[in-house]
């Protein structure tokens, strides 16, 4: 336990309650962890450059080899041509193999 206390509003934030709910950030991280080890390119940089990529205002995309990520930080959903197939995202994205509906204020991770 913690030496100070805690407000109320903190306990869902907490180890034990974030732990298996596949929607909480310690999970997120846990995911992005193990992609880490799989994929190649977001290992170290020998592992090959960065690219950034034309993308619409307020999103960035950028490659690595075998990887690519987007970051939507727009306030609504933008649909774009899908970079690969997607293997972590911070919110639920939409795609059909060709393009992709990107949700608000988040970032995916693909596999190319």
């Amino acid at each position: 336990g913690s030496w100070l206390p805690q407000p109320a509003a903190w306990a869902g934030l907490s180890v034990a309650a974030q732990t298996g709910d596949p929607h909480s950030t310690l999970e997120l991280y846990r995911a992005a962890l193990e992609l880490r080890r799989a994929l190649p390119g977001l290992g170290a940089p020998e592992a090959g450059p960065l690219t950034w990529l034309p993308a619409p205002e307020g999103v960035l995309l950028f490659t690595r080899p075998g990887f690519a990520c987007t970051l939507n930080t727009r306030p609504a959903p933008l649909e774009l041509p899908a970079p690969g197939r997607p293997v972590l995202s911070s919110a639920p994205v939409e795609t059909d193999g060709r393009t992709v509906r990107l949700p608000s204020d988040s970032c995916t991770w693909w596999a190319l």
